[in-house]
Order: structure tokens, then C-alpha cells, then sequence
């Protein structure tokens, strides 16, 4: 298989000795402070060429500060103790200066960072990204913007033309995850160290994705060191597994060694059913993203959601999975009238949503709060956790700030948050302590709805069950509503009482329980349960993968807007001409699928 632009690399010499990357006694300090633990205490290892390592480890164990200490690109406070040893291929990374390390990074190692929101400069379009990463290393602008518009075809950004010339914010946060991952990737590394690199991507995707990387290891002689808290990703796609535990490596061994019964997720039955009446009601939703700057920036409107009605009940949590890109997101900000629908209704506990105004909305605000993807990015950094908390409080006049941050240090300890989180900004907590100060901040106006948008993608198992637990302890004592936004399907199945699923802007199946994820009927629900990582090696191998990625929804489609991917054997010209409806298949179970029956 021929290489695209920027692929060809190559593997320099000095790793004909089959060790790609050599590290020895490496450590990370805190500058100036010796009586403080270290960060990473004499952590060795090798990582032999072109092949696959998993680094895993709970929240804090100093997975992510490793990858930046591989690349010398430790933020000022920290440093590499004296002893480290940092060899790849022929150069001793510890030893260069900065001049040659900007020659090696993108080149010969790269890596995808975590949190897409924040690596990706909010100033530049995404085709700016990938032409800078391709000019720094000796690129013409001819050159550049040819490799950017493969890049973005090859991690399944659809319409590359348009894309290339919008914004991150412009993106989903798995399409803003594919920008890293081409950036990346752009000029096959020897070494790509990948952070979480599927952490806000669908099922299907996620797929697409950790196949390009194991490609682009068969044809570079790519090393790739895939950090995540996703066991049974790692388990599927890494030949070996490092585990960290408090700064040291306690595991280095094959993988199924490693991981063990651990790689599979557990998946609880959904709680039991106490929805009342209908709080929230949306009725034929439709978000348009029109392109700003017409005159300088020609492109076509973006239909993100088009004809999308649910309701969620009193009590109730509802399931809304669907890949990246197909307008969960979207549908949620229209849904609290954070962006204005192009059309459609939407009531809450009876009230007209889109007829009110000013104060009136912001009151019926804070009855409605939202758990946001990309926590990072959503924590004002110059706050502490415990204003941030107060903030809501603080505006919507329900007590005075002595009290607000009374409240707001009992809402930290609702959540079991550590009693130095109340005075610590975001940069200074964990992923999994950043959500839940999200969570708290959401709670502290005591709404009636929580719509969480990939509330655990970003956490390791055990935060992630701890957050899980959560959610379920809150809907139950507080009796919440939720919509859960999310990619992690067994989450969904784990909390949610309704399902529905997601494509290109419009629901396409529903189910008033699980059967949605249990027994999907629509080939596309099918294809989206059926890639959920196992943990089993092999079963990469079997998955059928769904081919393509999501259009770029800036036309009316005509028929089925699955068809070009579909794989269900009796698709015809049907599915090409006309548009399928909810359908009822089952008691309870909604499919819009012209081959999909009752008796199907």
C-alpha cells in the first residue's frame, strides 16, 4: 500500500537495533522543590520499532506528564531529574538543545494530545493547523496545503475544501480529535505517542481511527505508545502494556498479562424507571452552522439538526448516542437555548421555550444546566473550583457570597472531592476532579435537568465507574432528569432508562428501554454496539468496520442518509430516493429503516 504526502518519513538511521525509543532512570521533579515527591521516579523502559505499547494507570499517575516528558515539553514548572536518559533511534533526547528539538518533534516524534479543545488554536482555521505543521519542517505552501486536505481525508473528515477553512470551535469534539490525530501525524513519525486519542469518539470511529494508526505503524515503521484509560482498547490493539501507578512503573508485560479480566467493561442493568410527566419536549429541531464572512469565506450552511423530536420525562435519563459529528452536541446547546434553532418547538414543563426573553429566560435557565464535553476548556483557569461553584449561585441572586461559598464547599463535598479542591484552579485538579467540579458547578442552582455531554469520556475506569455512581446517586436523591450525551455505550446502558440514537441531525431508532443498544434493529444502531471495544485482540480483526465517515451535512439529503455506508444486503433504490420515517417494530421501538419490520 503506496504512502500518502507526509507519510514517507521514514525511519531514520540509528534503529537498525530494532529499539525504537530507550528510556532509563527517567524522573520529573518540581523545580526548586526537593522535598516534594517526584512527579516520575526512575521509570525505564524500551520500545521496540514498529511496535504497539499501551501506558495505562488511574487519573494522577503521570501518564500524560511522561508523553510531554518524551518530547521535552514539560511546562516550566516541572524538569527531568539529572539521572533521565531519553534515546531515540540516535539522539539523546535528553541531552539536545532547543533548536534540535524543534528539527525532531513532528518529525521523527510527534503526539496527539489530550483535551482537542485546548491544544487547537482557537484563532486558526483547521486547514491552517496542519499547513504550519507541514511549513515548520520545510513544506512550500503548495506542498503544505496538498498534505493538510490528505491528512484530513485520511482520518475521515468529510468535505476537506470546506472543512479546511473552518474553526475548531466549528468542529464536534471527536472531528476536533481527527485534526489532532492528522497533525500528528502528517510526516510519519518513528515515534507517535497518542494521549487518549479516542476519547471523544464514537464506537464506529474509534475504529477508523486506531485501524489508520495501526496502518500508518505497518507502513512507516511507525513505534506508536498509546496512552489511555480505555483498558479494553488496549487490550485489542497493544502488543504490551506499561502501567503507572504514583509516578512508578509497577507493570511491563504482554498485554493480556496485564490487563487481565479487567479489559471488559461491566454493564450494570439500567435503574429502575421513575419518570413522570413530560418535562422537556422538542418537536422537529433544526440547528443550521451558516459560514460567517461570506465575502471572504464562500461555503455552504451547515444543517447539523434537522427534524429531531424527543421528549424527556421527570426523573427519567435518556440515552442519545450517534458518531461524532451527527449533531448530539448541537441539538443539546439548541435544546437550552444556548444557540438559536433555524426552526421547531421546544417547551419545558410546559413553557414555550423559543418565545421567551431576557430575564425570563435566564430564569428558566437555571432550571435546565449543562454538563459541557471539554472540561478543560469550560473551567474559567484564573478560578478556584469552590468560585466556580459559587458563581452560579452568585447570579441567579440566591444567596449572598458568604453563603454562596458555604454552598458551594457542601456541593464540593457532596461530589468527594478532596478538601483542597475548594481553593485549587483547574490546571492544579485531575480530569476526574474537573468533572465533577462541572457537575457540582451544574448543581448548584438546583436544576430540574442535567444534560451532560460526554460526562466520563476523558476518565479511567475507576473514576469513571466513581462518576457513574454518581450521576445515579443524584438522579435518585435529587430526582433529576438527564439527557446523557455520550460515546461510552455501556455508560449509557448503565444509567439510562430510554435510548435514542443519532444520525446525520435525526433520530433513527428509539426505544422506550434498552432494546435500542441491546437488540438495535436499524444497521447503523447495529454497526455502532457492535464496535465497542472487548478488550479481545482478535476481535478488532472480525469487526466489521463501517466504511467512510459522516457527511458533511450542508445539503438537503434525499432518501436514507446511511445508504452510502449501509451494509445491510437488501438496500436498493429505495433507500436511495426516499427518505425513511420512525417506524414502529416493536412495543416501544421506533426504526427509521425502509428494510427493518416488525418481523425483520
Amino acid at each position: 500500500m503506496s504512502s500518502a504526502p507526509g507519510l514517507a518519513g521514514g525511519v531514520a538511521a540509528g534503529v537498525a537495533s530494532g529499539v525504537a525509543l530507550r528510556v532509563e532512570t527517567l524522573g520529573v521533579r518540581v523545580v526548586g522543590r526537593a522535598d516534594v515527591t517526584p512527579i516520575l521516579d526512575r521509570v525505564s523502559f524500551t520500545l521496540a520499532r514498529g511496535s504497539s505499547v499501551g501506558l495505562v494507570g488511574a487519573s494522577g499517575a503521570g501518564k500524560s506528564t511522561l508523553g510531554l516528558a518524551l518530547l521535552r515539553l514539560l511546562p516550566r514548572a516541572l524538569a527531568l531529574t539529572s539521572e533521565s536518559r531519553i534515546q531515540l533511534g540516535d539522539q539523546p533526547v535528553h541531552q539536545q538543545s532547543t533548536h534540535e528539538l524543534r528539527a525532531l518533534r513532528g518529525r521523527r516524534i510527534a503526539m496527539v494530545f489530550q483535551e482537542p479543545l485546548l491544544a487547537l488554536n482557537p484563532a486558526m482555521t483547521i486547514g491552517a493547523h496542519l499547513e504550519e505543521a507541514a511549513r515548520v519542517h520545510g513544506a512550500s505552501v503548495t506542498e503544505a496545503r496538498e498534505r493538510a486536505r490528505t491528512m484530513l481525508d485520511r482520518v475521515g473528515i468529510a468535505s476537506t475544501h470546506d472543512a479546511a477553512r473552518r474553526f475548531p470551535h466549528e468542529f464536534s469534539g471527536g472531528m476536533r480529535q481527527r485534526v489532532l490525530i492528522a497533525c500528528a501525524m502528517l510526516h510519519g513519525p518513528e515515534l507517535l505517542i497518542a494521549d487518549e486519542p479516542t476519547t471523544a469518539l464514537d464506537p464506529t470511529i474509534q475504529a477508523q481511527i486506531l485501524d489508520l494508526l495501526d496502518r500508518l505503524r505497518e507502513e512507516a515503521g511507525t513505534t506508536l505508545l498509546l496512552i489511555s484509560h480505555d483498558l479494553a482498547v488496549v487490550g485489542e490493539r497493544c502488543e504490551r502494556v506499561l502501567r503507572l501507578d504514583a509516578g512508578r512503573l509497577v507493570d511491563d508485560a504482554p498485554a493480556a498479562t496485564v490487563l487481565g479480566s479487567r479489559r471488559v467493561a461491566v454493564r450494570a442493568p439500567a435503574p429502575e424507571e421513575r419518570a413522570g410527566a413530560p418535562l422537556l419536549e422538542v418537536r422537529d429541531l433544526a440547528v443550521d452552522h451558516a459560514p460567517r464572512g461570506t465575502l471572504l469565506r464562500a461555503g455552504r450552511v451547515v444543517h447539523a439538526v434537522h427534524g429531531l423530536s424527543l421528549t424527556v420525562r421527570r426523573g427519567e435519563v435518556v440515552g442519545l448516542v450517534g458518531e461524532s459529528g451527527c449533531g448530539k452536541t448541537s441539538a443539546a446547546l439548541a435544546m437550552l437555548r444556548l444557540i438559536e434553532p433555524a426552526g421547531g418547538a421546544l417547551r419545558f414543563d410546559g413553557a414555550d421555550l423559543l418565545a421567551l426573553r431576557g430575564e425570563a429566560l435566564r430564569q428558566m435557565r437555571r432550571r435546565m444546566q449543562l454538563v459541557p464535553q471539554d472540561i478543560g476548556a469550560s473551567l474559567t483557569p484564573h478560578l478556584t473550583a469552590g468560585a466556580l461553584v459559587a458563581e452560579g449561585i452568585l447570579a441567579h441572586e440566591l444567596a449572598g457570597a458568604t453563603e454562596a461559598a458555604k454552598r458551594a464547599r457542601q456541593l464540593l463535598d457532596e461530589m468527594e472531592l478532596p478538601a483542597r479542591a475548594a481553593t485549587a484552579r483547574a490546571h492544579e485538579l485531575s480530569s476526574g476532579e474537573r468533572q465533577r467540579v462541572a457537575i457540582a458547578r451544574a448543581l448548584a442552582v438546583g436544576p430540574d435537568l442535567l444534560i451532560c455531554d460526554e460526562p466520563v469520556a476523558a476518565l479511567d475506569e475507576s473514576t469513571r465507574e466513581a462518576v457513574l455512581e454518581l450521576l445515579q446517586r443524584l438522579r435518585r436523591e435529587r430526582g433529576l432528569a438527564l439527557l446523557l450525551i455520550s460515546h461510552d455505550l455501556p455508560a449509557v446502558q448503565r444509567l439510562a432508562s430510554r435510548i435514542a440514537v443519532m444520525y446525520l441531525g435525526r433520530i433513527v431508532e428509539e426505544s422506550a428501554d434498552l432494546a435500542a443498544l441491546t437488540h438495535p434493529r436499524m444497521p447503523y444502531s447495529q454497526a455502532l454496539v457492535a464496535a465497542v471495544p472487548t478488550g479481545d485482540p482478535n476481535a478488532a480483526r472480525r469487526r466489521v468496520v463501517l466504511s467512510g465517515d459522516l457527511p458533511w451535512a450542508s445539503e438537503s439529503q434525499r432518501g436514507c442518509a446511511f445508504h452510502p455506508r449501509c451494509p445491510h444486503p437488501a438496500k436498493d433504490a429505495q433507500c436511495l430516493t426516499d427518505r425513511p420515517e420512525l417506524t414502529t417494530v416493536a412495543a416501544g421501538h421506533q426504526v427509521a429503516c425502509w428494510k427493518v419490520g416488525p418481523s425483520s
